[in-house]
């Protein structure tokens, strides 16, 4: 059906009447004053939140992406398309844990040394032919680490056996953190893993901006915690730490391995052999359960898990596991707060660009919209 026109007039009239009406409340805007009985307009508030996580990022060929830009990453939260805010390399605020348990042996202190092959343990040569290791390896890789990282990245040392102990406090004097290594490193016999990752989430959370990061180099084997292993892992998780792993789990397999031949072929069987290699083939299955166990913190935090294959590459990892964390950024995207009795958030980080390669933690917290940045 046709629409009906109106005379011009009508129009002019109709435009007349929205004139006055602006004229009026122009007026009224100005003069400050709002009619009698009248409720104010509704004022509309809208939250954001901004939410930082690590990143990496690789090209096709496996090298570090130096120049990635914020329009070249997509996030998603809980499958939701989210902003990027912001994308920037800083220093990291780096807190090394060391694990110096000897629970089932000095396998972590260095290598078994042999001479004619390898059936022949040091201990079998000659007293005054033998030679001791100067340092245990961890301590050996936690100064090799030191010595590449960037000035500016701020250190703290955590080191754990029967109890947990804190060698250095928070310093951007690297010559500082060695020495209280030299001073302060000791070995024991029982393991306070979950302990020492507690004390561990402690000090990352004292760091509210910047990247927090977490260098473990630990079998992941526990004897001797008050803290059970949920307690540590959720106040990890509350810190919002990337960690860093380097497993202990093939370097001590081998050494473990070879020191069961040789009581197998070299010692007589008594109970207290048998009970010994009871307890060495106990530990390997430790071994390869918590080694699984790190790998997982690894992944899900974006960090990045080593398994060295013997003392000499736990050695050699410093190199790589410092270019790791001088390539990591940190992205920050806009997110808002909602009802929801689940306190984490899955999270998903894509390459926008050919090529790129991109990893990054799997979950955060809800944030907090008190603070307007995350927990």
């Amino acid at each position: 059906m046709a629409r009906e026109r109106r005379p011009w007039s009508d129009w002019r009239m109709a435009l007349l009447v929205v004139l006055l009406g602006a004229g009026a409340l122009d007026g009224w805007a100005q003069s400050g004053r709002r009619p009698q009985g009248q409720a104010p307009p509704p004022i509309l508030r809208l939250t954001t939140l901004e939410v930082a996580v690590p990143l990496l990022a690789t090209d096709a060929n496996g090298r570090f992406v130096d120049d990635l830009q914020p329009h070249e990453v997509l996030v998603l939260e809980e499958g939701e398309s989210r902003p990027v805010a912001s994308l920037k390399r800083e220093p990291a605020h780096l807190l090394l844990l060391l694990d110096g348990a000897n629970e089932f042996g000095t396998f972590k202190n260095g290598p078994t040394r042999r001479y004619r092959g390898e059936d022949r343990p040091i201990w079998e040569k000659p007293a005054p032919e033998s030679s001791q290791l100067a340092r245990p390896t961890a301590h050996s890789f936690a100064v090799s680490l030191l010595a590449q990282l960037s000035p500016l990245d701020e250190v703290a040392v955590i080191q754990y056996a029967d109890r947990v102990r804190l060698l250095q406090d928070w310093t951007r004097d690297h010559a500082q953190v060695r020495r209280a290594l030299e001073a302060g490193y000791r070995v024991g016999l029982r393991s306070s893993f979950y302990d020492a990752l507690q004390l561990a989430a402690v000090k990352l959370a004292e760091k509210r901006e910047g990247r927090r990061t977490l260098v473990l180099l630990s079998d992941g084997v526990d004897t001797a915690s008050k803290a059970g292993p949920d307690r540590a892992i959720r106040a990890l998780e509350a810190a919002q730490a990337t960690v860093f792993v380097v497993g202990w789990a093939a370097a001590l397999r081998r050494e473990i391995e070879l020191a069961v031949d040789w009581m197998r072929t070299h010692e007589a069987f008594t109970s207290n052999s048998a009970r010994r290699l009871g307890e060495l083939r106990s530990y390997l299955g430790d071994l390869e359960r918590q080694g699984q166990e790190l790998r997982l913190l690894a992944e899900q935090t974006g960090g990045v898990f080593h398994l060295p294959a013997n003392h000499e590459e736990v050695l050699a990892t410093a190199r790589p596991l410092a270019q790791e964390i001088g390539a990591q950024y940190s992205l920050t995207f806009i997110t808002e707060p909602r009802p929801s009795d689940e306190a984490r958030r899955r999270i998903e980080v894509l390459p926008a660009r050919p090529g790129l390669s991109v990893y990054s933690r799997r979950r955060i917290l809800a944030p907090d919209p008190d603070r307007g940045r995350e927990p």
